[in-house]
């Protein structure tokens, strides 16, 4: 005999899991299939590493292609800036990076920072930068007076 069931594949008492935490555990897996490490177990994130995770998640629907031409529908050719100290444009020459910024304009990447709160971050700020990275390359030939 069974447990019984409250609702179709979920047994009665199990904890349901909220949406975040889903996304967290499709982001951590993503992750873990582009590297080659030992799975990642949300549960052993600490408080503050597994808020910082999950402001990252929107990574895993992240294309570059793709969201650029949906900013330039919307005539937004802003450059993505990882937040810090100072706003960084990567994928950007340093020695265009003021002109760039000015013509184009910029805005912070959703959940950068320059505060590593552990491996599991560090991996997905990497990640985030990298997509920034290609995002501006791409969008520096559509902003104002590209030359």
């Amino acid at each position: 005999m069974g447990r019984r069931m409250d609702r179709p594949g979920r047994p009665n008492g199990d904890i349901n899991v909220t949406r975040a935490h889903h996304l967290l555990i499709i982001l951590l897996m993503t992750l873990n299939a582009c590297q080659e490490n030992l799975p990642v177990d949300p549960n052993t994130l600490n408080e503050r590493e597994r808020q910082a995770v999950a402001s990252l998640a929107w990574l895993h629907q992240a294309d570059a292609e793709r969201d650029v031409q949906e900013a330039l529908q919307r005539q937004d050719t802003r450059l993505l800036a990882l937040a810090g100290r100072a706003l960084n444009l990567p994928g950007v020459d340093p020695a265009r990076m003021d002109g760039a910024g000015e013509r184009c304009g910029r805005r912070a990447l959703p959940g950068s920072t320059d505060i590593v709160l552990g491996e599991t971050h560090r991996r997905l700020l990497q990640a985030a930068a990298e997509y920034a990275a290609r995002y501006n390359r791409l969008m520096l030939a559509h902003c104002p007076d590209s030359d």
